[in-house]
């Protein structure tokens, strides 16, 4: 009760139309690949929502969801409102985000020029006018998938389409409201069918459907119009738009202002304010703001749309905390607050907030693995192993409590210890260094990289609470055999190779984030591969202002191909191109002399170098697994295993603590 009072507007009720909510928070639609294959509702989508609902969620808003794809689909399982046949299913989900406590409204929406054209082989993009797009133009050393990399060319819709298309729209509503959603969203945001139609950049056309705003409108207008009649005009109906589309030529604030104006006119109930187009990497971007972007980077946009109507707003894109979001509904700048990957990373973050738990929120880091849906991938999460897999992993106390030593205090280590002591495990953790957090501490030192901290204080946090530390302690086998653990959990991590006599007065790039060495002169040279060689130089150039050259042997797609593609490397890659690093791939080193490095390849010659930085692969800590497998239950998580990224460790983490 006390966080009522700390954030008086964020649990206060509102109205959106006859739909009254209980507080302002919304979860914002998702798409998640966890319908079936044919589009139907079945139990992991079930699930999926009512753990998000029981979190505590005023309005629950379900995913993208088709009206029509005789034009082809955005995901592999998409949720389909295309027949009365899917009903039954859509109903027992309204029935489950009931019973968790929240209402429920969905989003209808065709794909248009988001379409997946690998799914639909031989159909045709269709949208407002014959566009192009090219997701990814960065050209040579792209990491993305070929199939992003292809331009996409739209057919422009006949009259006698859209009106098919509106028909489309009008069933779906119908099929949403007989299986009990309480509100529907109209999906005119992103780029797809109906936003290309209100795009000045996709909307090309010269007919009553084209030029001015108020034509771009018409095809809107008129959906609207049909649901409106074919459900009641007291039915809720929200809108979903980009404030902006990001991209040169597309819709800006002041055009977005006077659309937001027509809809209020028309009926609306609720106007949702996004950002950007999924059709080009850089807008798309703006559709998830990643760990690079500060928070709530299009807030503005919200505001400037909220100073235009007087029907209820919600703000969305990363809204990371309730602090935040309160003081956005306190400045006026919205109604509501839409969280999507938060409750992703912690379904409960709307209960937690209202108890006063707020440290007990898992972090949300905005690294995008959840957009892994692009790739055709059931949705999961970095932070939460559970996500998509509620029913599989459910929290419950284990048959029988063991006394569970965890060795490693990094992300693998702590997750097992959380998870373990949750079950009701007697755990103690074992870190040689007197602080918890492995390579997470030096994981944060690279720029745009804040998100992280979150996650360590998290982590922190959680195994302070639950188990039993010591710290400043390198464990050995016959310690955890005398004291009678019946399991053990190994989380020793990695550490770089040693330097050899031949690498001279090379330092190891670990050392460098971790500030154990000091550079001489300017220009440095780094020989690696991996994100810590790309984060590495980007920490270089643009907070020590060092000239950076990067060589690798290999080709450029291999650098840093464990980053995520779209979020991660690409915009790592162009911040490194401004901040002036070059880049020398399928290049070799010759020789290594005072002030210089020969090299051969593709460009040969002579790299000025006054610090040569080396990044090689780590190597495991494992011994203790030998030492102790023939004694107890053993299991060995994270990077002692093989070197990998947060994913992996985190998740392993939580298997092993599941598993005990």
């Amino acid at each position: 009760m006390a966080n009522r009072t700390r954030y008086p507007r964020l649990f206060r009720p509102i109205r959106i139309g006859r739909m009254e909510l209980p507080n302002r928070i919304v979860m914002a639609p998702l798409g998640t690949n966890l319908a079936d294959v044919n589009g139907a509702v079945g139990q992991r989508l079930i699930d999926w929502y009512q753990e998000r609902a029981e979190g505590g969620a005023g309005l629950i808003i379900v995913e993208n969801s088709s009206a029509d794809d005789r034009f082809g689909r955005g995901l592999a399982h998409q949720i389909r409102l295309t027949d009365p046949k899917f009903t039954p299913g859509l109903a027992e989900l309204v029935e489950a985000i009931h019973e968790g406590g929240a209402k429920a409204a969905i989003q209808i929406n065709i794909q248009g020029g988001g379409i997946d054209l690998e799914l639909t082989p031989g159909v045709q993009a269709v949208g407002a006018s014959a566009v192009s797009y090219l997701f990814d133009s960065s050209g040579p050393g792209s990491a993305l998938p070929a199939r992003l990399r292809k331009p996409k060319t739209l057919r422009a819709l006949g009259r006698e389409e859209i009106q098919t298309l509106r028909e489309s729209f009008i069933r779906a509503a119908r099929i949403a409201q007989s299986a009990g959603f309480d509100a529907i969203e109209l999906h005119g945001a992103h780029g797809y069918l109906l936003a290309g139609f209100l795009s000045p950049a996709a909307n090309q056309r010269t007919d009553e459907y084209g030029g001015s705003p108020e034509n771009r409108l018409r095809f809107i207008r008129e959906v609207i119009e049909g649901v409106q009649e074919a459900l009641g005009k007291d039915f809720p109906l929200l809108f979903r738009f980009s404030g902006q589309e990001y991209y040169e030529g597309g819709r800006e604030i002041a055009e977005s202002q006077g659309i937001a104006r027509r809809l209020e006119e028309l009926g609306i109930s609720a106007l949702h304010v996004s950002a950007g187009i999924s059709m080009r990497a850089e807008a798309y971007a703006w559709v998830n703001p990643p760990t690079a972007f500060p928070p709530a980077p299009f807030i503005d946009d919200a505001a400037a749309i909220k100073r235009v109507v007087n029907l209820p707003v919600i703000a969305v894109g990363k809204i990371p905390s309730p602090a935040l979001a309160e003081k956005i509904l306190q400045e006026g700048k919205a109604d509501l607050i839409a969280l999507g990957r938060p409750l992703i990373a912690d379904p409960q973050w709307p209960k937690k907030v209202r108890e006063g738990r707020e440290g007990e929120i898992r972090p949300c880091l905005y690294c995008n693995r959840c957009v892994r849906i692009m790739y055709r991938h059931p949705i999961r999460c970095a932070v939460n192993a559970r996500a998509g897999r509620e029913r599989e992993f459910p929290i419950h106390p284990a048959g029988r409590k063991k006394t569970v030593a965890i060795v490693g205090g990094g992300p693998a280590g702590m997750e097992a210890a959380r998870v373990a002591a949750e079950r009701g495990h007697r755990v103690t953790l074992f870190e040689k260094e007197k602080t918890l957090g492995g390579q997470l501490r030096i994981a944060l030192v690279p720029p745009h990289k804040g998100d992280l901290g979150r996650l360590l204080a998290y982590l922190r946090g959680e195994v302070k609470r639950r188990v039993s530390l010591e710290l400043g302690r390198a464990v050995q086998a016959e310690d955890l055999i005398q004291r009678g653990f019946e399991a053990v959990v190994i989380a020793t991590g990695c550490v770089p190779p040693e330097l050899g006599a031949k690498e001279g007065r090379a330092v190891r790039a670990w050392d460098v984030l971790w500030n154990k060495v000091s550079l001489e002169g300017r220009r440095v040279v780094i020989l690696g591969r991996s994100r810590v060689t790309l984060e590495t130089a980007e920490l270089l150039a643009f907070r020590r202002h060092k000239e950076v050259t990067i060589i690798h042997s290999g080709p450029i797609e291999e650098l840093g191909q464990e980053l995520e593609p779209i979020f991660e490397r690409r915009l790592l890659m162009e911040r490194l191109s401004r901040e002036g690093v070059k880049i020398l791939s399928c290049t070799s080193v010759l020789e290594i002399l005072p002030g210089e490095v020969h090299v051969q390849g593709e460009r040969p010659g002579v790299i000025a170098c006054d610090q040569l930085i080396l990044d090689e692969a780590p190597v495991c800590q494992n011994s203790l697994l030998g030492a102790l497998r023939e004694k107890m239950e053993v299991i060995a998580v994270g990077d002692c295993v093989q070197p990998r990224d947060l994913y992996a460790a985190l998740h392993e983490g939580f298997l092993a603590g599941y598993r005990l």
